[in-house]
């Protein structure tokens, strides 16, 4: 799934919500329902209306509790004003404890049968309810059996809330590092592609002067199609693979004009798998060796790239001037492509870097299945 589809399912809409928050207390309502229905207990016997109006009144009362519960006081408990939320929940309690004996006073009252059922079956609670509202709301707080039974019919919706505000922090994290990502990787294409045409343009220009038409009018073409892909095709997440590469092959058509000694050798071949991979993810380090390449006698620059079975096999050798470290070169363009890295392919790829003889290579191999 999405992280945007999850976003919208723990996030839904004011009325879907309002949707969902029903649909549970109804099924809430219909479980007590159905417990009161098969056990054995103080209701036994009572006419479905009764027992009906009994559940409603108490289900009622414990979605007014959740709701003051998740509502004010857990605002408060989350600022750390515990002053105020812990007697608002204690003076909670007590109401619904008031109100719940309130209610069932009332309903029993008007059902006549259901108190001479009390009465032949249940001596004890039959007494209780006729010792006065004080006494029983006194003795169902001080027993703790009202507050734990609360406490237990609570338990669900707040378990519920908790794991779905926790799978919200964990998916509002993920979309956070995600908007990161890209804002790092949209300043990337706009550091990339200026500097980029900077160069080319130079190029074609001296092709111009040159009165070279012929390979002045390809690079035209060529540069057009690359920023066609660039400005306007990289917007998805994943590619396919073809394309990719196919902006390679381009790019480095377009760099190599401008050097003199330097050789360029290139050799790709894939298989027939459909493969995708995120755009201008290999761009950043093809525009480094190009950048950091010795064009001087003995020069060189070669890329390799094979896909197998899903295996991606990415090789890039190029002459570095005499006292460069494998440490230079670590600007921008190649931190955005660590974390893409670490973003897109967690686990399924490695890197490797190195820098022998005055020849920087790059050794890249990436699971795209």
């Amino acid at each position: 799934m999405k992280i945007t589809e999850r976003i919208h399912l723990l996030n839904p809409r004011p009325k879907e919500r309002i949707g969902y928050h029903l649909l549970f207390w109804l099924v809430l309502f219909a479980l007590r329902l159905y417990l009161t229905a098969i056990t054995f207990n103080v209701y036994s016997g009572f006419a479905v209306t009764e027992v009906m109006l009994l559940n409603l009144c108490s289900t009622a009362l414990v979605a007014a509790v959740y709701y003051l519960l998740t509502g004010p006081l857990w605002h408060w408990a989350g600022k750390g004003r515990w002053g105020i939320a812990i007697p608002g929940i204690i003076l909670a309690i007590i109401v619904y404890t008031v109100l719940d004996a309130g209610f069932e006073q009332m309903i029993l009252s008007t059902c006549a049968n259901c108190l001479v059922i009390l009465k032949a079956h249940q001596v004890d609670y039959y007494g209780l309810l006729q010792s006065g509202m004080i006494n029983i709301v006194l003795k169902r707080l001080l027993s703790l059996g009202t507050p734990f039974m609360l406490l237990l019919t609570l338990s669900i919706p707040l378990c519920i809330k908790l794991a779905l505000n926790s799978w919200r922090s964990q998916v509002n994290a993920l979309q956070l590092a995600k908007q990161n990502i890209e804002l790092e990787f949209n300043f990337l294409k706009s550091q990339v592609n200026p500097h980029f045409l900077f160069n080319t343009m130079n190029n074609i220009y001296g092709l111009i002067i040159q009165e070279d038409t012929i390979r002045s009018a390809a690079m035209v073409a060529r540069l057009s199609g690359l920023l066609r892909y660039m400005l306007y095709e990289t917007n998805e997440s994943y590619l396919p693979l073809d394309r990719e590469i196919k902006l390679l092959q381009d790019y480095t058509a377009l760099e190599k004009v401008r050097l003199n000694d330097t050789v360029v050798k290139t050799a790709i071949s894939t298989d027939a798998g459909d493969y995708t991979m995120p755009p201008l993810l290999l761009v950043p380090l093809l525009e480094n060796a190009f950048k950091f390449c010795s064009d001087g006698p003995g020069a060189y620059i070669d890329l390799f790239l094979d896909v197998l079975q899903g295996r991606l096999r990415f090789t890039l050798d190029n002459t570095v001037e005499p006292g460069r470290t494998a440490e230079s070169g670590r600007g921008i363009g190649l931190a955005n492509f660590r974390k893409r890295l670490e973003m897109y392919y967690p686990g399924r790829h490695s890197y490797e870097i190195s820098l022998q003889d005055s020849v920087y290579s790059v050794h890249l191999s990436i699971d795209l299945l």
